[in-house]
């Protein structure tokens, strides 16, 4: 039960990557050996339609590294805690009270409200991130 979980909680993590690094991933297959972005839009449209995305995921990842990427999906950060930070999740400094969340349950994105700064969209759905209570 512990590795399914595990297992579920890696394929939230990569999939919010994906969902906030879309554009540049798609940059990067394009520009990569292969100049295909089918491993993307392969796995959008298993999103979309509830499928497994171990399998999807994992073969993105892995173009993405033989593209000469050796991190794959996992490279991508913007070091700000969008994706990673050094707190467990609903562990904050900040003094709000408010994060935004995948809206459609699938992945582990989060973004942590900013005064003047628009709420992120969901690259995978188009409908901005979901506001929650913590």
């Amino acid at each position: 039960m512990a590795d399914e979980r595990e297992a579920a909680g890696g394929v939230a993590a990569r999939l919010a990557v994906v969902c906030a690094y879309l554009e540049e991933i798609r940059t990067d297959l394009r520009e990569g050996p292969g100049e295909d972005e089918g491993p993307v839009e392969h796995l959008l449209v298993t999103v979309r339609e509830g499928g497994d995305l171990t399998g999807p995921l994992a073969a993105l990842h892995a173009i993405l590294q033989v593209g000469g990427d050796p991190q794959g999906l996992d490279g991508y950060t913007d070091h700000a805690g969008t994706i990673r930070g050094v707190r467990p999740a609903g562990i904050s400094d900040r003094p709000t009270e408010q994060v935004y969340l995948c809206p459609i349950r699938k992945c582990g994105r989060y973004w942590w409200p900013q005064s003047t700064a628009e709420v992120p969209r969901c690259a995978i759905s188009g409908t901005a991130l979901r506001r929650e209570r913590l």
